[in-house]
């Protein structure tokens, strides 16, 4: 099976750019969305865009979608709106032999949708046609003229059977078929063959799609369906739109369920903080040296560059072309300080790394939430439980995340047992209460795992990550003291933490995210590598 995503996900600017995004997050094709003013004007310059798109990315095209027949198609009782949909459908299928796509999606929805014998009588008809054309055509062959729509199985095969061609199928979208009462699988097996290609999205009780796994497909049973079938074409992100760590995010999850090619794991990088002011080219030979390829941007070369912004771009260059990302900017505030003219200037830092993260190349600002100790922004105080804290964690939310939206960034928030989110209920609090994509998780289970959780490390861990799993935007690695975390977070395979299983959750279920490690001297960074692999084969 070959991984592609409908082009509106990836947010391009021009083609050149949406098909090179799309490479970079390891998408094998772009299914392409066309216009009728692109099909029919003079010229096409579209269609020579994207084929030098795919030329200069060597991303594949498997399919073109007709998404404007939703507002009347074939099927449509006007004959006017019909033919003009019968002549788009005519120049896609000569856009598709041009471009390598074997599929043209055929939308059915809205008021386009299929409901009247009469309107399915006029699909039949006008598909019958197109399908010859198809077929007969030299350059033609192999293309298929598919139908997406909210027909169940029965009425597609009977609609199959009447156009009585190989150049007609379905396109089968996992969350449509839920959207309408039906069962993915059950609708597939019915299908069988006539599956032609597949749309991997989910459905909530809102309208339109969401990340999968968050919504009511069964992904489970529909991977299995789709061995039985043997199906074997391309799947089909359809799914929200989103900064790079997000898609990736639903990138993992659809590997996880469905027979693709693996990501390479692990990412590994480490946090800046060893590095002053005009350190970066050391910074930078010093990663390539132990072969990390991303940074979490901390510290004194992170202020700097703040103070001065004209030096962003020539940092991010020369990052860019040592291979190293930009996992996210660390900028690890405490939102809650007691001292209030300290607590704003703490939250204007955030904010100006929220405004500056897309010049570094991330989408993601990491911070802590802090504490109302008077003498330190890491131990504990009483007060931290206090709703009035937690009112403040609220301001200071309301305040950042708008900034996070306008500029399409991340606030990934780090709990940690001493701080005023010390809790994983409260996480799951926080988020209920921000159901905002722009607030999002370091997946930091150590911070969390405190002396009276130890006892059953295991399961408070596999909780964890079950919970917030679609929440995690960047990782840390290291462990957890015997004491607990309220103690000590020591460096990686020094404690108790139970690593096997969360670096099995890295590989199989998010093998997108940066591994940053934690608390430790940068001189044992290799010897922290070979120990995650050792770990993660043992």
């Amino acid at each position: 099976m070959k991984l592609g995503a409908v082009e509106y996900i990836i947010q391009g600017s021009s083609d050149a750019i949406t098909f090179a995004r799309a490479k970079t997050l390891g998408f094998q094709g772009l299914e392409i969305m066309v216009t009728r003013q692109q099909l029919h004007a003079i010229g096409w310059d579209r269609l020579e865009h994207l084929k030098n798109a795919q030329v200069y990315t060597g991303l594949q095209i498997p399919s073109l979608m007709l998404s404007e027949h939703n507002q009347g198609g074939i099927a449509h009782a006007d004959s006017e709106v019909a033919q003009a949909a019968f002549k788009d459908i005519q120049v896609a299928i000569d856009w598709a032999a041009e471009l390598g796509a074997a599929v043209i999606l055929v939308p059915f929805f809205g008021r386009g949708e299929i409901i009247t014998a009469a309107d399915f009588e006029r699909a039949v008809q006008a598909f019958r046609e197109l399908c010859r054309q198809a077929a007969a055509g030299v350059r033609t062959l192999g293309v298929t003229v598919c139908y997406e729509g909210t027909l169940p199985a029965a009425d597609i095969i009977r609609m199959a059977g009447a156009v009585d061609s190989p150049a007609f199928g379905c396109y089968f979208d996992l969350g449509n078929v839920v959207g309408r009462g039906m069962d993915t699988a059950t609708e597939m097996r019915a299908l069988g063959p006539l599956v032609r290609q597949v749309h991997i999205k989910d459905i909530c009780a809102v309208p339109g799609p969401c990340h999968p796994g968050q919504g009511f497909v069964d992904f489970v049973e529909s991977a299995r369906t789709i061995r039985e079938i043997a199906y074997d074409g391309w799947l089909v992100l359809e799914t929200p739109a989103g900064p790079n760590e997000l898609v990736a995010r639903d990138i993992s999850f659809t590997r996880s369920h469905f027979p693709l090619p693996g990501a390479a794991w692990p990412q590994v990088g480490a946090f800046s903080w060893e590095f002053k002011q005009g350190e970066l080219p050391r910074l930078i030979s010093s990663f390539q040296a132990y072969g990390l390829t991303a940074v979490q941007l901390s510290g004194e070369i992170l202020v700097d560059a703040l103070a001065e912004p004209t030096k962003i771009p020539g940092m991010r260059t020369d990052l860019d072309a040592a291979g190293i990302t930009v996992a996210a900017l660390g900028a690890y505030r405490n939102l809650v300080a007691p001292d209030a003219i300290k607590r704003r200037a703490n939250i204007a830092f955030v904010k100006r790394c929220l405004e500056t993260g897309p010049e570094f190349g991330t989408a993601v600002v990491a911070t802590e939430t802090g504490t109302r100790h008077p003498g330190s922004d890491w131990q504990p105080v009483h007060e931290n439980w206090d709703k009035a804290s937690w009112d403040l964690l609220r301001a200071a939310l309301d305040e950042l995340l708008p900034v996070a939206e306008e500029r399409d960034m991340m606030l990934a928030l780090e709990g940690y047992v001493n701080n005023v989110l010390q809790t994983p209920h409260q996480l799951a609090l926080l988020l209920e209460q921000y159901p905002n994509p722009h607030l999002q998780v370091v997946l930091d289970p150590f911070n969390y795992l405190s002396s009276h959780l130890l006892p059953v490390a295991t399961r408070t861990v596999a909780q964890f990550l079950e919970r917030f799993e679609p929440h995690f935007v960047l990782a840390h690695l290291k462990d957890v003291s015997a004491a607990g975390a309220e103690m000590d977070t020591p460096e990686f395979g020094t404690g108790v933490f139970p690593h096997k299983l969360y670096l099995d959750f890295l590989r199989t279920r998010r093998p997108d995210l940066p591994v940053i490690l934690e608390h430790l001297p940068f001189d044992r960074i290799p010897a922290a590598i070979q120990r995650i692999h050792a770990i993660a084969d043992s």
